[in-house]
């Protein structure tokens, strides 16, 4: 069960659909959603730019001072979603869980660098849900996503802008034999077992491994069939499209109310190399999307 619940929200449009997500997933088990926002640490911004401003104090002191207006401005909003959110859908505000069956959220709020700060917090949650359609202004870059995915360790779920309630029913899992994928099937289990129907999908686009390629979703429909699950496969033909786009227009003709998928990609020093699927992904789709490094 996915009982905690991390929404970092920013001040912008994105709260909502991060927070609607949230309550999406913690009312499946009366779960708790701490909602973060990390403002910027003006001594670390002052130490990062003080070389680009040796000998100009006051347009660094300028700087500075219009960083945190905004920062102020933006954690304002932020609490203001966050309470008018809690307000619409009668969610109780405590710092803990207050028992089976009821959702509570708490406000957490935090100073210093966002994209670690929010990675090192999401150890301590069971999922993290992050802004993922394709209108993101003001969101989390490309990148920092990639962050928290591949440095947080746990599951990180893309919010899409529909305000969608009640369980997944409809769940599509992009299947490839490989650990990252096999990790996020079971990261994904508590949704997986609340769902109607789970569509396995895998694209091959070598002939010659179309087999190879056919008996691993066999395996994995078996596999989840043994926990009683309802599976089923999809093997697709890319026609012209890559392979993330045939599984993207699949999930979307079938409507899918969630796309689960591995997160393939490694850092360099905080620069991502992502594999083409996860690159895609990350840059906004037009349903939920689960992953799992």
């Amino acid at each position: 069960m996915f009982k905690t619940i991390l929404a970092p929200i920013s001040g912008t449009d994105n709260d909502m659909s991060v927070l609607s997500m949230s309550l999406r997933i913690a009312s499946a088990a009366g779960g708790h959603i701490e909602c973060l926002r990390v403002r910027p640490d003006p001594a670390g911004l002052i130490a990062g730019s003080a070389q680009l401003l040796v000998g100009a104090p006051m347009i660094l002191a300028d700087t500075m001072a219009a960083v945190e207006r905004e920062a102020t401005s933006r954690t304002a909003a932020a609490r203001a979603n966050f309470d008018r959110f809690c307000r619409r859908e009668n969610i109780s505000i405590a710092n803990e869980p207050s028992g089976p069956g009821a959702v509570t959220a708490a406000w957490r709020e935090e100073t210093g660098d966002e994209f670690d700060r929010l990675t090192a917090v999401a150890r301590y949650h069971d999922i993290v849900v992050l802004p993922g359609a394709r209108d993101r202004i003001g969101g989390l870059p490309v990148e920092a996503a990639g962050e928290v995915i591949m440095g947080g360790g746990r599951a990180v779920l893309l919010a899409s802008d529909e305000f969608s309630k009640g369980p997944f029913n409809r769940i599509a899992i992009a299947w490839k034999d490989c650990p990252e994928a096999a990790r996020a099937v079971n990261a994904a289990m508590p949704l997986l077992e609340a769902a109607h129907q789970i569509d396995v999908l895998s694209v091959c686009e070598a002939d010659e491994r179309a087999a190879e390629y056919c008996k691993t979703l066999d395996d994995l429909v078996r596999y989840l069939r043994w926990h009683g699950l309802s599976a089923h496969t999809q093997f697709m033909v890319p026609e012209g499209r890559t392979p993330a786009d045939a599984v993207l227009d699949h999930a979307k003709h079938d409507a899918a109310d969630l796309l689960v998928m591995g997160a393939y990609g490694h850092s360099r020093m905080r620069e991502f190399i992502f594999g083409g699927f996860t690159e895609r992904v990350l840059k906004g789709v037009d349903l939920p999307v689960l992953l799992f490094h």
